[in-house]
């Protein structure tokens, strides 16, 4: 082979000792000594899997990815493979059960992106994972083998993709009507050493690249990053009041997984599309690569590409008038300004209970709070668990009002509130935290980053018109019956003028410095279906996302905000994408962040 100049080969050992074999609950499971993830998908056969992440210069072209593996040995099971669960009514997928062929459909799998690595260089990945163990369903077969050669051949840009600029750390994008409300934040940032740069959307909208108002501001973050070296990210926007109009607009996704999810949901909106600048080789990532003016489209027919790793380290403040823009830029200088106290900062609060009614009665939320303890040494874990007390508004408020440095809430949501249920079963609910709840915190500059899991709880798009649209389009005119035995929406619904997570984030005096929440309809793991002795509700989806960034800030010390969030997303993605599953993409695409990126936890000192 004539070796091309600029092209280059690496190699990678694997070796593998004896599969071992179980059976649990009626099911095979299988576990390699050397390999300590599981790929778990809803209804696919949970196999466990080696996982190398490559980082390349920005811009790298992958050539091929090839291997040469020993030869397979072959072992008899006498009951099927497990799988993954993501809901109560999840059967295994037949399609790979029933198929006389290897699943996966080879010893290795691998994806690409571009994106931020721990030190928010511009990096091309190469994620590739290893399989020891392949299944064949209807010969209830099991191919093993022991060691494998892979071989990866690439070829790196000539010169860099984008040059090595400081001269702007955070760009600060809004509407003109915010400017002068804005402009002691970008003051105080700029003092203490973040660079930062304020650009209006009328200057943005003048621009002639982009097909509609949110790709002309995506194209100008890409300017931004080629041009001032931009890391983080503030948009400034929301709905005008309870209108049906933005300020600055958001990008609907159209990942539509068929059956994980409690309703259909055929779009919700992510924010990652501002952050996802480009692909792994350093083109730009539109999410309408069939330019069929959909974005965001992965469905039964077809699917846009989409790279998702974040290029900037991107969160909104969600303000619906000038009023929130005060009070939120007057929350991080007054917040930011000097180190918290850790009388109150060293407080972590975690508002669990047991959120499934599952086979093996697990309590999940509990189980991950007692997990986020443990990579939040050196916190007071403040509990509200179900198990222990009632989760009502006076529990709730009563310890947010103490003061806490970090909050968590895990259970289930909507717009406007977020509950879970009591043990043993998960079938009993617990009373409502609502968006009306929040009127009596009262813990002023005490203010916590708050994380949350569960449906649609930072869903910012709410607002009494849209609520009318939407509802008399479902409903007609019942939507507003007052009929004792039927109801109508509006007023149990309809009425929810702005989303919970963004309430908690602009309530004054009180309520959080940040909130990161979910857009779209949330989802956890279920039972322990690669029994493995940990719940699958700490292994994949939300609650890994959730678990991981604690570690981050806990374990490894980072306390920039928008590093933890990004890092977090971008090592969800090394390790779930492979996955090729909607619901791993739409995990990354409907985490929001509802804050400033930059922000310094703790304050400075």
């Amino acid at each position: 082979m004539i070796h091309e100049p600029g092209v280059e080969i690496l190699t990678m050992n694997f070796s593998f000792s004896q599969p071992i074999i179980e059976e649990h609950d009626g099911y095979t499971c299988i576990f390699v000594n050397e390999s300590d993830m599981f790929g778990i998908g809803d209804g696919k056969p949970i196999l466990p899997f080696n996982l190398s992440v490559i980082e390349l210069p920005f811009g790298t072209k992958i050539l091929n990815v090839s291997y040469e593996c020993s030869e397979p040995e072959v072992f008899y099971i006498d009951k099927k493979l497990s799988f993954g669960s993501y809901s109560p009514e999840t059967e295994m997928d037949e399609t790979i059960y029933n198929e006389n062929s290897l699943y996966p459909t080879d010893w290795i799998t691998y994806h690409t992106g571009g994106g931020l690595d721990s030190s928010g260089e511009h990096k091309t990945f190469l994620a590739i994972r290893v399989y020891p163990v392949r299944y064949l369903p209807t010969q209830n077969e099991l191919w093993f083998i022991n060691d494998i050669k892979v071989r990866v051949v690439y070829k790196e840009p000539v010169e860099p993709l984008i040059k090595d600029i400081h001269e702007f750390d955070l760009l600060v994008i809004a509407p003109s009507k915010f400017a002068t409300y804005l402009k002691p934040l970008i003051d105080f940032k700029n003092e203490h050493g973040v660079k930062t740069k304020l650009v209006t959307l009328e200057e943005i909208y003048g621009k002639k690249e982009g097909k509609d108002n949110q790709e002309k501001i995506k194209y100008f973050i890409k300017r931004s990053i080629e041009e001032w070296g931009i890391r983080y990210v503030l948009l400034v926007g929301g709905l005008k009041g309870q209108s049906s109009s933005w300020y600055l607009p958001v990008r609907y996704s159209h990942v539509v997984p068929p059956k994980e999810q409690e309703f259909p949901e055929p779009s919700f909106i992510s924010d990652l599309y501002y952050a996802d600048i480009y692909d792994s080789e350093g083109n730009f990532s539109s999410w309408d690569t069939n330019n069929n003016g959909i974005y965001g489209e992965w469905n039964e027919q077809g699917r846009d590409d989409m790279d998702l790793y974040p290029d900037v380290y991107l969160g909104r403040l969600a303000c619906r008038s000038v009023r929130e823009v005060k009070i939120v830029v007057n929350k991080i200088i007054t917040y930011e300004k000097k180190k918290c106290d850790d009388s109150w900062f060293k407080n972590f609060l975690l508002v669990v209970g047991d959120s499934y009614n599952d086979t093996n009665h697990l309590v999940e939320g509990e189980l991950i709070a007692e997990q986020a303890i443990k990579y939040m040494p050196g916190f007071n874990p403040v509990k509200i668990y179900a198990s222990q007390t009632k989760i009502t508004r006076q529990t709730i408020n009563r310890a947010f009002n103490r003061g806490c440095g970090f909050a968590f809430f895990c259970g289930h949501g909507s717009p406007k509130s977020w509950g879970t249920h009591y043990p043993p079963d998960g079938t009993k609910w617990t009373r409502f935290y609502k968006v009306s709840d929040m009127n009596f915190l009262r813990n002023k500059g005490k203010l916590p980053v708050t994380v949350v899991g569960g449906c649609l709880n930072a869903r910012f798009d709410v607002s009494i018109t849209n609520n009318i649209k939407a509802g008399v389009s479902e409903e007609g005119l019942k939507y507003f019956s007052i009929l004792p035995w039927r109801l109508g929406k509006f007023w149990t619904e309809g009425l929810t003028h702005i989303c919970w997570a963004w309430k908690l984030t602009s309530k004054k005096n009180g309520g959080a410095i940040a909130t990161i929440a979910n857009t779209g309809l949330g989802t956890h793991g279920r039972d322990d279906r690669n029994y493995n002795s940990v719940a699958d509700y700490l292994e994949v989806l939300d609650g890994w996302l959730e678990l991981r960034f604690f570690q981050l800030y806990g374990i490894e010390h980072i306390d920039i905000l928008g590093d933890i969030y990004g890092r977090t997303l971008t090592e969800y993605m090394h390790r779930f994408l492979g996955n090729n599953d909607k619901m791993d993409v739409k995990m990354v695409q409907q985490w929001e962040l509802l804050g400033d990126p930059s922000l310094k936890i703790g304050g400075y000192a």
